[in-house]
């Protein structure tokens, strides 16, 4: 049985922990609005959302601290090293309502994080293909640098190379 210093850390860190699934779910949605904005080419409402990112940031170091400080003190009440303390553990070592609390966040943490690394990839991707079409029609606009400009015949006539930029950069 978990002494009640221990069930009061208990329950902080079940506070923390509904923050972290907050944190989950609304980095959730920060990816699917950034695909959004990115197919839209919404420049401002992009800004808008790196702004938003960027504070939540600061919350997110001052939680974190909090958790570590947590997972100390609940690591020194059950004698364990802090690097050995995971949730798994400490249910073991609880009971009755608390004890399935830190189960149900456990698996909705375990879920959150499965979902954002799917959106994750599936937002990597669509950033690979948006680099690879900017290059291509960089690389069709402008040239890619590899072949030759104009040359010209005897008679004058400018004679351009097949896959010539559309454009000359040349001042």
């Amino acid at each position: 049985m978990a002494s009640p210093r221990m069930e009061a850390r208990t329950a902080r860190l079940l506070e923390v922990l509904d923050e972290d699934i907050r944190h989950l779910a609304g980095a959730l949605r920060r990816l699917d609005t950034l695909r959004t904005l990115l197919i839209q080419r919404a420049d401002d409402e992009l800004e808008t959302l790196l702004g938003e990112i960027r504070r939540e940031a600061e919350t997110r170091r001052v939680q974190e601290q909090q958790r570590q400080q947590l997972r100390r003190e609940l690591a020194a009440d059950l004698g364990c090293p802090e690097g050995q303390l995971t949730l798994s553990r400490l249910q073991g070592e609880l009971t009755g309502p608390t004890r399935a609390a830190l189960a149900e966040r456990q698996a909705r943490l375990r879920s959150l994080a499965a979902q954002l690394k799917q959106e994750y990839t599936l937002t990597v991707l669509l950033l690979r293909d948006c680099s690879r079409l900017n290059r291509s029609l960089l690389r069709i606009f402008l040239g890619s640098g590899d072949r030759g400009g104009a040359t010209y015949s005897p008679t004058g006539t400018e004679k351009r190379p097949p896959g010539a930029a559309l454009m000359s950069m040349e001042l």
